[in-house]
């Protein structure tokens, strides 16, 4: 990458084990279910760390269900980073199982097709394993 990383939260949560989960926009609806399923059950386990951008529709919905559970949480964004702690990670971050990534200029406001495809092979990168459900 070109800028170097800057970090928001736990960054012991890079030693974990590190699951990359991305999602295309539009996703076939018979892996709607499946997903959610495992987004539950990965949620509950405080051994690995869910890696992602939590951008399109299918990985916010992870992200719902993985805030509320206690598995480590890795955001990586395709932007500047957050110059305020968005509400909804406040309680995961004060439980330490949070971690925000950003490796744009924090002049970087939007998410571009370019910045989007440079955080998804970051978080292809840094994930020990890959969950990826594409366009159907």
């Amino acid at each position: 990458m070109e800028n170097s990383p800057k970090y928001l939260g736990n960054k012991e949560l890079l030693k974990q084990k590190k699951v990359g989960f991305l999602a295309s926009r539009k996703i076939s609806s018979l892996s709607i279910l499946p997903t959610l399923d495992w987004a539950t059950e990965v949620s509950k386990r405080e051994d690995n760390a869910i890696v992602s951008g939590f951008h399109s529709k299918m990985e916010r919905n992870v992200l719902e269900i993985l805030l509320k559970g206690q598995c480590g949480i890795i955001i990586v964004l395709a932007r500047g980073m957050y110059r305020k702690l968005p509400k909804q990670y406040e309680e995961a971050m004060s439980q330490n199982r949070l971690l925000i990534i950003s490796n744009e200029k924090d002049n970087v406001k939007r998410v571009s097709e370019q910045t989007a495809h440079k955080r998804n092979e970051f978080v292809r990168e840094i994930a020990d394993e890959m969950m990826q459900l594409k366009i159907q």
